[in-house]
C-alpha cells in the first residue's frame, strides 16, 4: 500500500517519522536533563535542610544547658533545694518553666529524693540513673527514651548537679525537651514540602505531617524508611541520599537520615528528613508538555509547508508529465511537458521532451516503414498466390499424364519405366502439396482465405479418415497409430476439409519425427470444446522452439535435417484453428516426445455457407 502512495505523502511521512524521532530524542534529553537538574536542586535542598535541622538540634542542646545554668545558679533555688523544701522548689520551677517552655523538669535533693517532677513517669528508672550521675557532679546532655513500642517517648535531656556557693552538691536537676510532632513541626518552621519523622526501633513514632497514616513504616506520600540507612544513622552517621525517591503521583523526593545528638558515637533515635520536590516536578511536566505542544505545532506547520512546496515543485510537474506520457501512449506524439524550472524536475521534463521528439520522429519512420512492409507483404502474397495458381494447373497435368503413361494408355512401358514414372508422380504430388501450403498461407496473410462452413461436422469421422490416410506414411517404420475417442461426441459447425487438413498436418509431423514406437490420437470433450491430441514418441521439442515452429517458414534444426517441408504446416494449422475460434498448442519433453493439441469449440459464431 505504501509503495503506491503519492510521492508527496511518502516524503511527508518520512519527514514526520524523522520529526517524531527528533521529538523522542528531545523529550528523552529534556527528561534526563530535568531529572539531573531535579536531583541537583534536590541534593542542595536536602543538604540545606540537614544543616538546618542539625543546627536547630544543637541550639536546643545549648538552650537546655543555658536554661539549666540559669536555674541552678539562682540563689533562691539552691537554697530551697538545700532546705529540701519541695513547695518552694516547685514554685520556682513553675515560674521558670512558664518562660522556658520545657516538657519535663525533675529536681532531687542530695539523697536522690524527688522534690519536683513536672511530668511524672510510671517507670522513672532512666531518669533516676541520670540524676544519680548528676549528683556526682557531672553535667550531661543525653537522649532519654522512656516507654516501649508505640508508647515510647524520646527527649533531649540535660542533667546537672545543684551546687551551693560553697561548692556543696545540694541535689540534681533534669531538664527535658520531648521530640514529638509539635517539636518536629517547630524544626521545619513553616517550610513547605519538608517532612520529618522520628524513627525508633525501625519505625516512625512521631511525624511532622498532619496526614493520618496506617503504616508505621511510611513517612508520607508512600515513602517508607530504609532499615539499612537507619542503622547507619544510628551509628552516628548523617546519611544524605544522592538519588531521588518517587512518591505518590510520581512526585520526586530527596531524603536524609540524621542522628539526634550527633556528637555521640551512637543514637538510638534518628530523624528522617524528606523534601518534596513537587514544584520542580510540576515545572518539569509543564516544560515537557509545552515542548511537545510547540514541537508538534512546528512539525505540523513544517509538514504543511513542505507538502505544499513538494506538490508545487515536484508532484504536480510529475503528474503533468504522467498525463502527457499517457496521451502520447494513445498516439498523440505532439504533446510536450512544460519546463518551468532548471532543477532536477525541469531537467527531467526537458529530457522527456527530447525523448518525445525522438519517439515522434521514429514513429513517423516506423509508420512509413510499416506501410511499405505491408505493401511489400501484400505484393508478395499476391505474387505467391498468382505463381502458386499458375503452377498448380500444369503440375496437375503432369501428374495426370505421368499416371496415364504409367498405366500404358499411350503405349507399353516396362517395369523400370513404371518405377520412374511412379517416382515422378510422387514427387509431383509432394510439390503440389507444397504449392498448396504456400497458396494457403498467402491467402491467410492477405485475409482472402474462405471457409466452407457447414453444420453437423463429425470430428470422429474426420480423425478416423485422417489416420487411414496417414498409415501410408509409416509403412516402412516400426510405428503404430492408435485412436482413443470418446463415445457420443457432439457435432460442430466448421469447414470439414480444413479441419481434416489441420489434423493431417499434425499427424504427418508425428509420423515424420517418430522413427519407432507409438502415436496416440485421442478425441474427447472438455469444457464445451472437442480436444484432439496427437502424442508421438519422437525426439521432442526444445522449450525455446515451441513458439518458433508456429511461425511461417521457420523450422527447427531437427526439421531441417529431415529435409522435408517448408515450415508452413504448423502455422497453417494454427491459423485454420483460430479461424474456427479454436486453438493449437504443444507440450513436449526433449528425448521423450511431443503432444500437439487442437481445441475446437462446440458452439461458435460461425455461420454456415449458403
Amino acid at each position: 500500500m505504501f509503495r503506491n502512495t503519492s510521492l508527496a505523502i511518502k516524503l511527508n511521512i518520512l519527514l514526520l517519522l524523522v520529526m517524531l524521532l527528533l521529538l523522542a530524542g528531545v523529550v528523552f534529553l529534556l527528561v534526563q536533563n530535568t531529572q539531573t537538574l531535579t536531583a541537583e536542586i534536590g541534593g542542595e535542598r536536602i543538604v540545606e535542610e540537614v544543616n538546618i535541622i542539625q543546627s536547630r538540634l544543637k541550639e536546643i542542646e545549648k538552650e537546655l544547658v543555658v536554661d539549666t545554668n540559669f536555674i541552678v545558679t539562682s540563689v533562691s533555688f539552691f537554697q530551697a533545694v538545700g532546705r529540701r523544701d519541695a513547695q518552694d522548689t516547685s514554685d520556682i520551677i513553675t515560674t521558670a518553666n512558664a518562660s522556658l517552655g520545657l516538657d519535663d523538669i525533675t529536681v532531687v535533693d542530695g539523697d536522690g529524693n524527688r522534690l519536683v517532677d513536672t511530668s511524672p513517669e510510671n517507670n522513672p528508672t532512666q531518669e533516676d540513673t541520670l540524676l544519680t550521675i548528676a549528683l556526682t557532679g557531672q553535667t550531661n546532655t543525653v537522649l532519654l527514651i522512656e516507654g516501649k513500642d508505640n508508647d515510647a517517648t524520646v527527649s533531649i535531656t540535660t542533667v546537672a548537679p545543684i551546687v551551693s556557693t560553697t561548692g556543696n552538691i545540694l541535689g540534681a536537676i533534669q531538664l527535658s525537651r520531648s521530640i514529638n510532632d509539635e517539636f518536629l513541626r517547630s524544626l521545619i518552621f513553616g517550610r513547605e514540602g519538608v517532612h520529618l519523622g522520628l524513627i525508633y526501633d525501625n519505625k516512625f513514632i512521631e511525624r511532622s505531617s498532619l496526614q493520618p497514616l496506617e503504616s508505621s513504616q511510611i513517612l508520607v506520600n508512600d515513602i517508607s524508611l530504609e532499615p539499612e540507612s537507619v542503622q547507619q544513622s544510628q551509628n552516628g552517621q548523617t546519611l544524605v541520599y544522592d538519588w531521588l525517591l518517587v512518591g505518590t503521583g510520581g512526585v520526586p523526593h530527596t531524603a536524609a537520615y540524621t542522628p539526634i545528638l550527633a556528637e555521640s558515637s551512637s543514637s538510638r533515635a534518628v530523624i528522617m528528613i524528606l523534601v518534596e520536590l513537587e514544584e520542580i516536578y510540576s515545572f518539569q511536566n509543564r516544560t515537557l508538555l509545552n515542548t511537545i505542544i510547540i514541537f508538534v505545532a512546528l512539525t505540523m506547520v513544517a509538514v504543511a509547508l513542505i507538502y505544499i512546496t513538494i506538490y508545487r515543485t515536484t508532484v504536480r510537474p510529475l503528474h503533468q508529465l504522467k498525463t502527457i506520457a499517457q496521451t502520447m501512449t494513445s498516439g498523440k506524439y505532439d504533446e510536450r511537458a512544460p519546463v518551468l524550472t532548471n532543477d532536477e524536475v525541469g531537467q527531467l521534463a526537458s529530457a522527456f521532451n527530447e525523448m518525445a521528439i525522438a519517439v515522434q520522429q521514429r514513429e513517423i519512420s516506423l509508420q512509413s516503414a510499416r506501410e511499405q512492409a505491408e505493401r511489400a507483404n501484400q505484393v508478395k502474397s499476391m505474387f505467391l498466390a498468382s505463381v502458386s495458381h499458375e503452377l498448380r494447373t500444369p503440375l496437375n497435368a503432369i501428374i495426370n499424364l505421368t499416371k496415364f503413361v504409367g498405366l500404358g494408355l499411350y503405349g507399353g512401358v516396362n517395369d523400370e519405366q513404371v518405377d520412374i514414372l511412379s517416382k515422378v508422380e510422387s514427387r509431383s504430388k509432394h510439390l503440389l502439396n507444397l504449392i498448396n501450403d504456400v497458396l494457403d498461407i498467402s491467402k491467410i496473410e492477405t485475409g482472402s482465405l474462405e471457409l466452407f462452413i457447414e453444420d453437423g461436422v463429425d470430428i470422429s469421422e474426420i480423425v478416423q479418415t485422417t489416420i487411414d490416410t496417414a498409415q501410408s506414411l509409416i509403412i516402412d517404420k516400426p510405428v503404430i497409430i492408435t485412436l482413443d475417442r470418446q463415445d457420443t461426441l457432439p457435432s460442430i459447425t466448421g469447414d470439414a476439409q480444413r479441419i481434416q487438413q489441420i489434423v493431417l498436418n499434425l499427424l504427418s509431423n508425428a509420423c515424420k519425427f517418430t522413427d519407432e514406437g507409438e502415436i496416440q490420437v485421442k478425441v474427447y470433450l472438455e469444457d464445451e470444446e472437442i480436444i484432439i491430441s496427437i502424442c508421438d514418441t519422437g525426439m521432442g521439442i526444445h522449450p525455446d522452439n515451441r513458439e518458433v515452429i508456429f511461425e511461417a517458414f521457420r523450422q527447427t534444426k531437427d526439421g531441417l535435417r529431415k529435409g522435408e517441408g517448408t515450415g508452413l504446416g504448423l502455422p497453417i494449422s494454427r491459423r485454420l484453428a483460430e479461424a474456427h475460434e479454436g486453438r493449437v498448442w504443444v507440450q513436449s519433453q526433449v528425448g521423450i516426445g511431443s503432444t500437439f493439441y487442437v481445441a475446437l469449440p462446440v458452439n461458435t459464431s460461425l455461420i454456415p455457407t449458403l
